[in-house]
């Protein structure tokens, strides 16, 4: 008697912890891999809060009753109007306008750019606080993890495109040898290592933000390798760390006109 309730006892608790691990798969099951802790549904509010902060850029028509010229994407990172985009897009531009998903446009000029890292540093002064985009940490990115390209392709500000990061610490350069897979593409820029991934970059998309699934910038748009197919392509982002420490550097620059302050004493 007393052997059968042992046997019942421990089928008890075989059950009990068989439960457990199912009740932890569950619970593990969303995550994306990528360190976030979030599912795929977690990205409609990481868009929502995206479509604010992101911008296309356009440029006045050369004529009167000429349409702007659209040139590329951007985004918020600031309340106070830092929006970072490309370097390669606007090229040096002093001026843009910034077009948001909801309309309005806000006239931004140059603060800072870095060739070498393809970053440009803008500020917009719409008169009011901005949507902006937070940084995440570029050195925790995992081939393999769900992400959101956001841009304004072909003037759709707004639009977001998903996948995965197929990836990490691409190493894109000059060529080494004649088999250099990339020797004859359009990645050939001075940043060496990009995340890479399947999210659909289009025209107009550079300078766009790759998110994480909080919602948080893992990369900005660059480039992309399609070989000429259609509807086929990889894009490559720039990781945030990168973009990131042009920020900081243009944050703590002083405007435009007003000279260095005096060194301070010991």
């Amino acid at each position: 008697m007393r052997t059968q309730q042992l046997l019942y006892i421990a089928a008890g608790v075989v059950v009990f912890i068989m439960l457990l691990l199912v009740g932890w798969g569950l619970t593990h099951k969303s995550g994306d891999g990528g360190g976030n802790g979030r599912s795929a549904a977690g990205f409609v509010g990481a868009v929502e809060r995206a479509q604010a902060a992101t911008v296309m850029i356009t440029v006045s028509g050369s004529g009167a009753n000429e349409a702007p010229l659209q040139m590329g994407s951007g985004f918020v990172v600031s309340s106070d109007g830092l929006i970072v985009t490309a370097a390669h897009v606007t090229g040096g531009l002093p001026v843009f306008n910034a077009v948001f998903a909801d309309g309005s446009v806000a006239r931004a000029e140059l603060v800072a750019a870095d060739a070498a890292a393809d970053v440009a540093i803008y500020r917009a002064t719409p008169g009011k606080p901005l949507t902006f985009l937070s940084f995440a940490d570029s050195n925790q990115v995992k081939a393999g993890q769900a992400v959101v390209l956001m841009g304004a392709p072909y003037g759709l500000v707004g639009t977001a495109t998903s996948g995965i990061v197929s990836a990490v610490n691409r190493q894109i350069g000059a060529p080494v040898n004649e088999e250099d897979p990339f020797a004859a593409g359009a990645l050939s820029g001075p940043v060496k290592s990009f995340i890479q991934t399947d999210a659909a970059l289009t025209a107009g998309g550079s300078g766009g933000p790759l998110l994480n699934g909080a919602g948080q910038v893992i990369g900005m748009a660059s480039a992309r390798e399609s070989r000429g197919e259609p509807g086929a392509g990889l894009a490559f982002a720039i990781p945030s760390n990168v973009v990131k420490a042009v920020v900081d550097r243009a944050r703590q620059a002083p405007p435009a006109g007003q000279a260095p302050g005096p060194t301070p004493q010991p």
